[in-house]
């Protein structure tokens, strides 16, 4: 038997559907049945049950799951160890980047880590924080940086700082920004319609000054969105460093600062993760650049 069978058998006896486990696990449900029709075969026992509503576990599938369990924990702790051992340590992980690598502090990570570490790599992709965490919980992430609190408990977080947000402004409507934000509220408002955790603030921010945008224009990116404020085509919500890069792009952008809008930024992995020693290593790299203990 494989690895990759037991896997599959684990994830279908969790998610009780073979759809819901393809999707998890980024195969097909075909490749799905395959796995475990093959894993039956050989263990010469019926695993599964199949329902009009999914799949339940015979009773020696119940069984049979703490043992495939087992297993893979002991390969993972395998390769924890092989990673450890020797001079130096060796890896790839996969990073999960939720803004603008600026921001994020990458190129200091990098060089930091490069020269603790040359032999490992981090690979990097950009995505939104939802989807940094739901790759990680799903392992197509090893890591990454996420506003908010993480969503799912097998994700653990490291606080790096309270990232604030203003209201920026493009210099063609500074003149309205004496009346505060009604002066503003019937301009064009550039929102960005994904699952971020900053629309969380927003929408209560408005309701706690009085105003409702009604001229709303949805961007998806942080630096379309940057692009936009600073050709004066509307208004947004960037950080400080964003509002910076708006103006080295446009005509002046301004800005209006306000205590409740503030998140949380983190740097998130799976709890089970932090016996790899690779792990440890880019951790102590971030906490270095953010200096955090």
């Amino acid at each position: 038997m494989e690895l990759y069978q037991l896997k599959t058998f684990v994830v279908v006896a969790e998610e009780g559907h073979l759809t819901r486990a393809s999707v998890r696990l980024h195969t097909s449900q075909p490749s799905v049945s395959a796995h475990i029709k093959a894993l039956e075969e050989e263990l010469e026992t019926k695993l599964f049950i199949r329902t009009p509503k999914g799949m339940r576990l015979t009773e020696a599938g119940e069984r049979l799951k703490h043992r495939a369990e087992n297993v893979l924990k002991a390969a993972r702790e395998l390769r924890l160890e092989a990673r450890s051992m020797g001079d130096e340590l060796v890896g790839d992980l996969s990073l999960g980047l939720n803004t603008d690598a600026e921001y994020l502090r990458i190129v200091p990570l990098l060089t930091s880590l490069g020269e603790d570490h040359p032999r490992i790599v981090l690979q990097i992709q950009q995505r939104a924080s939802t989807s940094v965490q739901g790759a990680i919980r799903d392992g197509l992430l090893d890591c990454g940086f996420i506003f908010g609190e993480p969503r799912f408990p097998e994700i653990c977080a490291i606080p790096l700082e309270k990232t604030r947000f203003f209201v920026a402004v493009p210099d063609i409507w500074k003149d309205r920004m004496d009346q505060g934000l009604a002066g503003l509220s019937d301009l064009p408002w550039i929102m960005d319609p994904s699952d971020n955790p900053l629309q969380q603030l927003i929408e209560p921010f408005f309701k706690s000054h009085g105003i409702k945008p009604s001229n709303q224009l949805e961007v998806d990116g942080d630096e379309v969105i940057r692009v936009l404020v600073a050709a004066g085509k509307g208004i947004s919500f960037l950080r400080r460093n964003e509002v910076l890069a708006a103006n080295r792009i446009g005509q002046p952008v301004h800005s209006l600062s306000f205590d409740e809008l503030s998140i949380q930024a983190n740097f998130v992995y799976l709890k089970r993760h932090d016996e790899d020693p690779v792990m440890r290593a880019v951790i102590e790299h971030v906490k270095r650049c953010w200096e955090v203990r």
